[in-house]
């Protein structure tokens, strides 16, 4: 398998690529070191680093294991002397990249050396790379993973080992995994209500489709559910990015606001919400106030788990306001016709159709 991954990120490869990658990154860092380093060497690098992300991450890992492996020190000490070299020893000018060495005035002088100093530089690459590989492995193994599913009309509280909580709406799939210096959760589908408990040191993340929402400690709703993916903040501070549009600004938001983003294209449309309604469902009903049929009906299908369809587009927009009690959707669905100009009809194929009366 090649080491050269397209446009990733490092903890998204298979192990032996990623032991490829920091092979190949460890390969730089020390050659760089060495004497000879050229500037048609320097622009390889850049060249290289330029290639993909996920080189530049390698090469940062390697330059931190390098760093903290203070026990090199004594292991080679043709490479280290009786002090780090300098380049080690100092943040280099880009992140995870010493600063070359000087040449030696005596050139001559240093090649009965080199021999015995390539053998230790090659000793100390394995070193290294072994340490950035051990060092991927422990930022990348989840220390705590659970996925959870609801079924149509269930409503599930979730406790995390960090004091978060997460409450789960019907139809709804989410994954969280904790790493140890980062929480992440995919909400594949549904909804969710977040109260992440404050850590700056590990960021929560929520991915869903294109979309990413960032907070440390903050109260939160997320809706992942065509065609839309809706986030509202009760309290604290949340950034909204797009993965699949990363030209498009970071979006920071405080408490009542909110944002709807399409998928597809990117556009996004704020919303206001008062902090109080913000996840209505978790109290087991939801208010509409002349909310639109669409709407209605996509929230019926959720806790029916069956498809409410609207006959004609027209319909789509009639307005509609009342309480929805989650335990009784059917009842809601089939008391429609009293509160607008519709009529309602199961489908003998299953699910439900709302048509003009």
């Amino acid at each position: 398998m090649s080491a050269e991954p397209g446009h990733s990120r490092l903890q998204d490869l298979p192990p032996e690529q990623v032991l490829g990658l920091n092979h190949r990154a460890g390969e730089w860092y020390v050659r760089r070191q060495q004497p000879g380093w050229s500037g048609a060497d320097e622009r390889a690098l850049d060249e290289w680093l330029a290639q993909d992300p996920a080189h530049r991450e390698a090469m940062d890992g390697v330059g931190r294991a390098w760093r903290e492996a203070e026990q090199l020190k004594a292991m080679f000490p043709a490479v280290y002397g009786r002090n780090p070299p300098a380049a080690a020893a100092r943040e280099a000018p880009r992140a995870g990249r010493p600063a070359p060495q000087p040449r030696s005035a005596a050139g001559a002088a240093d090649r009965p050396r080199r021999p015995a100093m390539a053998s230790a530089f090659a000793a100390a690459l394995f070193a290294v790379v072994v340490a950035g590989y051990g060092w991927h492995r422990w930022d990348n193994t989840a220390s705590y993973a659970v996925d959870i599913a609801t079924a149509p009309g269930e409503l599930r509280r979730i406790d995390l080992p960090d004091g978060s909580q997460v409450a789960l709406n019907a139809n709804s799939r989410l994954q969280v995994r904790y790493y140890p210096r980062r929480r992440e959760t995919v909400l594949d589908q549904g909804e969710a209500f977040f109260q992440v408990a404050a850590d700056a040191d590990k960021p929560f993340t929520v991915d869903s489709g294109g979309s990413q929402v960032r907070v440390v400690g903050t109260a939160f709703n997320v809706r992942a559910a065509p065609p839309e993916f809706v986030v509202q903040v009760q309290e604290g501070r949340v950034e909204v990015r797009s993965k699949t549009h990363p030209e498009a600004p970071v979006l920071a938001m405080g408490p009542g606001a909110g944002v709807a983003i399409d998928p597809a294209s990117g556009r996004r449309r704020s919303l206001s919400v008062a902090t109080q309604d913000v996840a209505q469902w978790r109290t087991g009903q939801i208010y509409f106030k002349r909310a639109p049929l669409r709407h209605v009906a996509d929230e019926l299908s959720r806790y029916l788990g069956q498809p409410v369809e609207i006959e004609s587009p027209a319909l789509q927009a009639v307005t509609v306001s009342g309480l929805l009690a989650l335990e009784e959707p059917e009842r809601f669905l089939l008391a429609l016709p009293s509160v607008a100009s519709v009529r309602v009809q199961r489908r003998a194929e299953g699910g439900w159709l709302i048509g003009s009366r």
